[in-house]
């Protein structure tokens, strides 16, 4: 193990000297030499019966002199007795005061060192020691200080950034299990989202090789990733650059494609020449219930009651039903209160989108008119079951579609896994299945018949992935699957909350079925603040102004207090990541996919 010394001389000589210290901020004087907001800096102190080495983040520095020399008149000869007045003479004068804070300490134990949050102070005049990324040394160094905190395994994202440079091979990981959980992704058009995208599900990839070669232990993760732009797949393949999730399959073998990403991977609204791994998404109106579209547009409160009940009446046929304007039937509708006629337009107005031709992903449902149900959502649900990473491009799709799609798998998911926990026996599943998507043939209730027929078709086939011979799996068993919603704001706000969302739902409770969102948005503000309570990591990058960073610091997992100059610098690719399974925020520098390799 590694002593105190011995880290500190692979990170160079004394850089200065800790000037002043209390609870909230150190002042270091430090030698004439570049320093930027951010750097890092390492203090040992070995006060206590331990020796500790404190990590020491600047975010404010000063030119000061050695002597008590006032500055401006200093300023003021130079220019008036220039040919006189050598500034050279004053080299040894010129000092640096940094003012900052401790991110933590790291204390030597019997079995290595130990991250702690910063409930200490160093010693009285302790050297301090910059975190140099050109020494050989320093990725050492701080793996061994700060690995609790950086992570070891799991999903890579990014390198530590110390001040303007990112720390080589310092790397950053966030725990499979976030996944799980729910993500703040936000930062200003420009910041590098995508980037950030493609780096993530590159890391989900290979953290499924990984458990498929039982490399790591843990489930597999799935996830949804909803592509407004059509970027994920190819990335900049077409301009020269690094081919995207395309080339990354493409370099498996047909027995991991097999593993890993049959049926497919990536879903679009265009017609593809050939289908193979890249498919047409088709849905049906038959897989939609009414509180999905309820989440998704604005609807009265008379509204809401006339769509449930529509859905109670015709079930699967409901969409279908009140387009035509054949609401009530050849009896009428006996039981309910009847609705005013402009509500009924209302509605058909709301569900306009989903008419025959109108819609690029949701088809018809009409079996006696020759419309059949053709969906693949059984086929996607099953597939994000198996630990999948499948791309939707949305491009084609209007937003209505877009944020349609997203629920209702969504929505599905979260009731599948609800419908697992809620039974003991085999036998008992499809029962609580069908319940749970309203079809009950004893109550009358027709539901989503169809779709229900279709699931347990599949899962009696072994392709929903809910039985282990004959006993049920438990939600800890079936892989982490996290949905992302884009363009949060739309969808996430609090007007669209008011009559409840399934987003809400699997934000409060979807830790405990393994399942999590990952929210991205260029605004913090503007999300309903029950969503933004339930975050558990946030990965925050440029924003464009002043309140939507003061959003971004009241919301993070862990405190980001003393950051808010870093928040207003900060580059492109540059991510302050938080997380409640981290003691402290971390900076990173997220690499260009186009020239990041493993």
């Amino acid at each position: 193990m590694e002593t105190m010394d011995a880290l500190l001389k692979k990170v160079g000589d004394r850089f200065g000297v800790l000037a002043e210290s209390d609870t909230y901020q150190l002042t270091v004087v430090a030698k004439n030499l570049d320093v930027a907001v951010g750097d890092l800096f390492l203090l040992p102190s070995m006060r206590g019966p331990k020796d500790r080495v404190y990590v020491f983040r600047a975010n404010q520095y000063a030119n000061v002199m050695n002597r008590s020399l006032d500055m401006s008149d200093i300023a003021r000869n130079k220019l008036t007795m220039e040919n006189s007045y050598l500034s050279e003479d004053l080299a040894e004068e010129l000092l640096i005061e940094m003012k900052g804070m401790v991110l933590g300490y790291s204390e030597q134990q019997a079995d290595g060192w130990t991250f702690h949050r910063p409930r200490r102070l160093p010693e009285h005049l302790s050297d301090v020691h910059r975190v140099d990324a050109d020494q050989s040394g320093t990725p050492e160094v701080m793996q061994v200080l700060m690995g609790s905190q950086l992570g070891r395994e799991g999903l890579y994202v990014g390198d530590l950034l110390a001040g303007e440079r990112s720390l080589p091979d310092v790397k950053v990981f966030l725990p499979s299990y976030a996944l799980s959980h729910h993500i703040g992704v936000f930062g200003r058009t420009g910041a590098g989202k995508s980037n950030l995208m493609m780096v993530l599900l590159q890391s989900i990839l290979e953290h499924n090789q990984q458990v498929t070669r039982k490399q790591t232990l843990g489930p597999a993760a799935s996830v949804l990733a909803i592509d407004p732009h059509d970027e994920f797949r190819f990335w900049h393949l077409a301009t020269g650059g690094r081919d995207g999730i395309h080339g990354i399959v493409e370099s498996y073998s047909a027995k991991e494609k097999v593993a890993l990403v049959n049926p497919f991977y990536y879903l679009t609204g265009r017609q593809l020449a050939k289908e193979g791994l890249e498919r047409r998404v088709v849905f049906s109106r038959a897989d939609v219930l009414p509180e999905d579209l309820v989440s998704i547009s604005e609807f009265s409160e008379q509204q809401v009651a006339f769509v449930n009940q529509q859905f109670a009446q015709w079930g699967e046929h409901w969409i279908g039903r009140v387009l035509m304007g054949d609401t009530q039937g050849p009896g009428g509708f006996e039981q309910g209160p009847d609705f005013l006629p402009g509500t009924v337009s209302a509605v058909q107005r709301r569900l306009d989108f989903l008419r025959r031709g109108r819609s690029q992903v949701f088809g018809p449902f009409d079996p006696e008119l020759g419309a059949p149900y053709e969906s693949l959502l059984p086929e996607l649900v099953c597939a994000l079951e198996q630990g999948r990473v499948v791309i939707v491009d949305t491009t084609l799709m209007g937003e209505l579609e877009q944020f349609l799609l997203t629920t209702v798998v969504a929505r599905t998911l979260f009731t599948l896994r609800r419908s697992l926990r809620s039974v003991e026996k085999p036998k008992d599943l499809a029962g609580a299945i069908r319940r749970a998507f309203g079809n009950d043939e004893d109550l009358g209730q027709v539901g989503l018949r169809t779709f229900s027929d279709v699931l347990l078709e599949k899962l009696e086939g072994g392709h929903l992935s809910y039985l282990e011979g004959d006993q049920l799996k438990s939600t800890d068993q079936l892989p982490y699957v996290n949905v992302v919603v884009e363009e949060a704001p739309s969808v996430l706000n609090p007007d669209r909350m008011k009559f409840g969302s399934v987003f809400r739902d699997i934000s409060r409770q979807g830790r405990k079925f393994g399942i999590g969102l990952t929210v991205v948005s260029q605004q913090v503000s503007e999300i309903d603040n029950g969503i933004l309570t339930q975050l558990n990591t946030e990965l925050v990058m440029a924003l464009g102004n002043e309140g939507e960073r003061k959003s971004a610091l009241r919301n993070a997992s862990a405190d980001l207090s003393g950051f808010e100059r870093e928040l207003q610098v900060m580059g492109k690719g540059q991510v302050m990541v938080s997380g409640s399974y981290k003691d402290v925020p971390l900076p990173i520098q997220v690499p260009e996919f186009d020239s990041w390799q493993d």
